[in-house]
């Protein structure tokens, strides 16, 4: 009878162990808004009630970032710059591709072209995913404000056109710093990459140190 309890017991960790391989997870992280930035103070929070300003992070089944939302006092929708989203999602189609998704507070992708914040960003990158080999912005929002206040199709088109023709290799994914996982422990940088030139905070920094070896 004890060997039949135990045989029972085994089987049902083995379950609940299998059950729990790949599946999503979700990170909260503290960050502090600067002049310019938002920048991670304490990474995997435990409670969330009592802090000011917090990310949450959800993680897929092979560890990679899919989304990041910043929070103000439990608000998504709070004042900041309007080239700090405060909703992100990523895509992976496959092994060589990223694509980030820049959201409004609907859970829309949405450009904001006075900020030169496109709603869609693809990043490709070599066969071991640390090198951004080359980058695909893209330009989607409701054209009606600016049709509003006089602005005309033709006078739009001419403002894409200008942006996507400044367009360039990214230096690396856009608030990827403020993941945990990352790309599975991996943060992909174009070859011009120089960490001392951007204004990242210790913890971060740690981390992309290593997820660049």
């Amino acid at each position: 009878m004890k060997k039949r309890h135990f045989l029972i017991l085994t089987i049902f960790l083995f379950l609940v162990n299998v059950s729990c391989i790949g599946q999503e997870k979700k990170y909260y992280h503290e960050f502090e808004p600067t002049a310019s930035d938002f920048r991670i103070t304490k990474w995997n929070i435990k409670q969330i009630d009592s802090v000011n300003y917090y990310v949450s992070e959800q993680i897929d089944s092979e560890n990679r970032v899919i989304e990041l939302k910043f929070y103000e006092n439990g608000k998504n929708n709070f004042s900041h710059l309007c080239y700090l989203q405060t909703w992100v999602k990523y895509e992976y189609p496959n092994d060589t591709t990223i694509i980030q998704l820049n959201l409004n507070n609907k859970g829309v992708p949405e450009a904001n072209i006075e900020c030169e914040l496109p709603s869609k960003t693809t990043y490709h990158l070599s066969a071991d995913q640390k090198l951004i080999l080359r980058t695909e912005d893209e330009y989607d929002f409701d054209h009606s404000h600016y049709e509003n206040i006089g602005w005309t199709e033709e006078f739009i088109s001419k403002i894409l056109s200008e942006l996507k023709s400044q367009e360039s290799n990214a230096s690396l994914i856009d608030f990827y710093s403020k993941s945990f996982e990352k790309l599975n422990g991996i943060f992909p940088v174009n070859d011009e990459f120089d960490i001392e030139t951007f204004y990242f905070s210790k913890l971060e920094k740690e981390k992309i140190t290593s997820g660049i070896k």
